[in-house]
C-alpha cells in the first residue's frame, strides 16, 4: 500500500498512517504500507498529524546529488 495525500488529504493520509502504526491490532495492516506521499500539504496540518514531522521539516534535503 502507497497512501498519497494532496493539501488536506495529505493531512488525513499522515494522520491515518501515525494512526495505523501506533494501534496493535491493526500492526498486520500496517506493515503493508510501504509509503506515504504527501503533496502541497500545509506544514502546520502535517505537524498536528505526526509528532514527529517538525524534526523530518528541520532536515529534509535542501538539494538531491543527483536526479534519481
Amino acid at each position: 500500500i502507497i497512501l498519497l495525500g494532496h493539501s488536506l488529504g495529505g493531512a488525513i493520509a499522515t494522520f491515518l498512517v501515525e494512526k495505523l502504526f501506533n494501534d496493535k491490532n491493526m500492526i498486520n495492516l500496517a506493515k503493508l504500507v510501504k509509503g506515504l506521499i504527501v503533496i502541497d500539504v500545509s506544514e502546520g496540518s502535517a505537524k498536528e498529524a505526526l509528532p514527529f514531522m517538525e524534526n523530518l521539516i528541520l532536515h529534509r534535503p535542501k538539494s538531491f546529488k543527483t536526479i534519481e
